[in-house]
């Protein structure tokens, strides 16, 4: 019986369709369900907890097509793709198959319905293909659009193309199947990522091919526009990339208007690491966006600002004019509080018109996508309805008053004809407002009156016939019909026909009664015919106009972004970074965007910090941990970055040049998954700052050389002092080796963390000062986190024993000295928990009122407790 279901036409169909789709999970309609079989079943019940079935021996599962959304979600966070096959026609012969073909690839990055996408972040799909020692990477949302190509050196430790990655944070990476499996390297760090991985066959990246494909698509004879031309050798990686969403998708991807030839020296250059570090947009914690920067200065109120702020955090400017463009607009906003506070309620109203243009683009659309898209129009209108000239630069050239006034038609044209009640697809009678077309409003009434229509001829052959108990009914078989008792049937006229005979009663028709049946049925149908035709005219002309569409909401999501710089600057008193030519970094009461907002207002201690053109633009920053290094060091990186991305910073004034490069090597990590130790990443970081860094660069570095021996760190560290002092860039550079700040420091300068010491108690004041530190408190530190006292005396101990005050160890070791030395730590005395607890009892004695004989007593007591100790 097994044997013979699996031969059966339907399963032949369905294997037939899985061969070509071996790395998807299938979901094969049938009826009202998607039906999964064989191993895809095995998988899919054991990963939706799903019932798993079995016919004829055949493993199978399935779901019902409606709540398809709801499971899809769950196997593509689970990094499954989809494939979704439908009956796209019916056979007339019962006996045979309907036809079913694949309509659609879901996967991470090629989905654009809203329950499978994070509405505030972009989803990616990159692609990358090796070229002669070099990286062409591309990658594209479809969901607005976007499509860009760029190249990466290909250098050892792939540093350039994990920069992009972690630039772009694509959802989903697509490789030359031959480059996977060929370069081991290159295959660990890819599997590596965070996102779906897919290997394409190496005909996806021919370059002929692919070029005809990218002209095709935007449908010109060459991409000299693009400043492509056919042997570009991007066009490896964008082809395959191309071809890659067009197979997914299965449908036009009009959206995709152009594409974009990335120069690389357009922006801020950032690592992986650095990246990381920073926290740009997730903390290193637990990989959320609470406590990053983009969290920090996020006032959008759109999933499109929202989108583009994250861009901009991610590609920093170096264009001078264009940073300054946007400072305007912060300030702008920042004096006129009534126009923000307009900008905000209006924007409050609008929807992502991004991805709803690229629903109906692609044909995915609802008729409340179109509700959405008038909406969104109208508040684009209203906001710039008074100041026309003012806000014309942001959405740039080719929006003429002819496409202006199109869109103005299409917008009422929605107004008029479209239910906003409509939530859900197409329903014939509830998208097209009555009204609208006259046509449709004649058809409707026929239908809708049919009840009439047929009451009225029943009353007229009563009236003919004389048969009262006359009845007029209708079921699925025999369609509207009279009936008559047996009494009655002589008087039925001949012009009847007889339809069904009962036991008590006859069941007759007419002609008239056949067309009254025939026209209220064809009204019913072509009222329906009639409302797709107009849904879809109205469907096609907003179609028309998706450019001026993506272009508008380009537009809200930049006034989006500097609206929310400046009510982050207005919120938390940051100030407008001026630029000049000079190459410095000057900050006067600089403060941690993320830190200051965590502490509460006026509880975070602020610093300035003086790098000039020329002198001392090396740092050397001592001082104990907790003391507030690494946020000082941060609270500069970030404070420039913010300042290229167009924003105010959180300082009292800010005075930079611009920055080309920006490194941040603090903290320690292992890369386990790369087979890296700790010490061996810190030192291909620092290996890459001395390989890449330029005098144009700013450098943060902190703890140097701790994962080694204190003789090889020390030295390391100071070898990459001396090259850093030779390369020039601006500096900052934390460190415990407190011998450094002894050596040469003509072109160093000396800055430390201040700390009050008082009664062997320590205090972080958290203000950096210049000098050197006095001491690296470490067992301070240790004390404060609870240590036993016990084994704060041990290290004690050790550290008088065997070493300097800096680390120097000395030549001959005493394992045998005594311990007894080792009892104060800052002038006070490290106390046992026997001699603290003594030490609380004779502070708590009321002396006064206390009798020689309870002293005595106590005293006794205590020395009791002492000797046993």
């Amino acid at each position: 019986m097994g044997e013979i279901e699996k031969t059966t036409p339907m399963m032949m169909q369905y294997r037939l369709i899985k061969e070509q789709n071996q790395d998807k999970v299938l979901f094969f309609r049938l009826g009202d369900f998607y039906e999964m079989f064989d191993t895809d079943a095995v998988e899919v019940s054991r990963l939706l907890n799903l019932t798993l079935t079995k016919r004829a021996g055949q493993a199978m599962c399935g779901i019902p097509y409606h709540a398809a959304k709801a499971y899809i979600k769950r196997l593509l966070d689970l990094g499954k793709k989809i494939a979704i096959c439908e009956q796209v026609e019916l056979n007339n012969d019962p006996k045979q198959l309907a036809r079913r073909e694949v309509v659609q690839v879901v996967t991470p990055a090629t989905v654009v319905d809203d329950d499978f996408l994070d509405s505030r972040s972009n989803s990616y799909v990159l692609c990358i293909a090796y070229h002669r020692q070099r990286f062409m990477v591309s990658y594209t949302d479809i969901t607005n659009g976007e499509f860009t190509l760029r190249s990466a050196e290909m250098d050892k430790q792939f540093n350039a193309l994990l920069a992009i990655i972690e630039q772009v944070k694509p959802r989903e990476i697509l490789v030359n199947e031959d480059d996977y499996f060929l370069h081991l390297d290159f295959q660990r760090i890819i599997d590596a990522q965070n996102a779906m991985v897919t290997k394409l066959p190496s005909w996806f990246f021919k370059a002929k091919e692919g070029y005809q494909l990218m002209c095709d698509q935007v449908g010109t004879c060459s991409l000299k526009a693009f400043s492509l031309d056919a042997s570009s050798p991007e066009v490896t990686s964008g082809g395959a990339l191309l071809r890659y969403v067009i197979d997914s998708a299965k449908t036009a991807l009009d959206q995709i208007r152009g594409y974009t030839l990335a120069d690389e020296n357009t922006f801020l250059q950032i690592d992986e690491s650095s990246r990381k570090n920073l926290e740009l947009l997730l903390n290193l914690q637990d990989g959320n966006e609470r406590y990053s920067l983009f969290s920090s200065i996020d006032a959008s109120v759109t999933s499109g600002g929202a989108r583009l702020l994250k861009k901009w955090i991610s590609f920093p400017l170096i264009d001078k004019e264009k940073i300054l463009g946007r400072q305007d607009w912060v300030r702008r906003y920042c004096d006129d509080r009534l126009e923000l506070d307009r900008t905000r309620t209006i924007l409050k109203g609008v929807l992502d018109l991004e991805r709803l243009t690229s629903r109906i683009a692609m044909g995915r659309s609802l008729p409340h996508d179109l509700v959405g898209i008038a909406r969104t129009v109208k508040a684009f209108l209203e906001l710039v309805s008074d100041s026309f000239s003012l806000y014309r630069p942001l959405f740039g050239d080719g929006f003429s008053d002819e496409q202006m006034h199109a869109l103005l038609e299409v917008v009422q044209t929605i107004d008029k004809s479209l239910n906003d009640q409509c939530q859900g697809p197409f329903m014939e009678g509830q998208v097209i407002l009555d009204g609208f077309d006259p046509e449709l409003d004649s058809l409707r009434s026929i239908k809708d009156n049919g009840k009439q229509i047929l009451d009225t001829y029943l009353g007229k052959v009563r009236t003919e016939t004389g048969i009262t108990t006359m009845k007029l009914s209708s079921n699925k078989i025999l369609g509207h019909f009279l009936e008559v008792s047996k009494g009655q049937v002589d008087k039925v006229p001949s012009s009847f026909y007889r339809k069904q005979t009962l036991v008590n009663a006859e069941r007759y028709t007419s002609d008239e009664l056949i067309a009254c049946e025939t026209k209220i049925l064809k009204s019913s149908f072509e009222a329906e015919k009639r409302e797709r035709v107009l849904y879809e005219n109205i469907l096609s002309e907003t179609r028309e106009l998706r450019n001026q569409l993506l272009s508008i909401g380009n537009f809200l999501s930049q006034v989006d972004c500097l609206q929310a710089f400046a009510t982050t600057s207005i919120r938390y008193n940051y100030c407008c970074p001026v630029f000049t030519d000079s190459d410095c970094l000057e900050i006067e009461g600089g403060r941690h965007p993320v830190v200051e907002q965590q502490l509460g207002v006026g509880s975070f201690v602020a610093n300035d910090l003086h790098i000039k053109p020329s002198g001392n633009r090396f740092c050397l920053i001592t001082g104990p941990n907790m003391a507030g290094k690494s946020t000082f060091l941060r609270q500069s990186a970030l404070i420039v970055l913010l300042a290229q991305i167009g924003s105010f910073v959180p300082a009292t004034s800010a005075r930079l040049s611009l920055v080309d490069r920006l490194y941040c090597r603090v903290g320690s990590s292992d890369n386990l998954a790369r087979g890296e130790s700790t010490f061996l990443v810190e030192m291909q970081e620092a290996a890459h700052i001395l390989r890449t860094a330029s005098a144009r660069s700013l450098v943060i570095m902190d703890e140097l050389g701790r994962g080694t021996s204190t003789q090889d760190g020390m030295s390391i560290a100071y070898a990459v002092m001396q090259s850093l002092l030779e390369l020039g860039p601006k500096t900052l550079f934390a460190t415990h080796y407190h011998e450094l700040a002894q050596l040469d420091t003509s072109l160093v300068q000396l800055l430390t963390l201040q700390v009050l010491e008082k009664g062997g108690e320590i205090l972080f004041v958290r203000k950096v000062i210049e000098g050197i530190a006095n001491s690296s408190y470490g067992l301070n530190v240790a004390k404060m986190a609870g240590i036993p006292n016990k084994a704060l005396r041990t290290a004690l101990s050790f550290q008088k024993r065997h070493f300097s005050e800096y680390g120097v160890a000395n030549p001959q070791l005493d394992l045998f000295a005594s311990d007894s030395s080792a009892t104060e730590m800052g002038g006070v005395p490290i106390l046992t928990e026997v001699e603290a607890d003594v030490l609380e009892r004779i502070k708590e004695v009321d002396i006064p009122s206390s009798t020689p004989i309870s002293a005595l007593l106590l005293l006794e007591d205590l020395k009791k407790k002492l000797e046993a100790d």
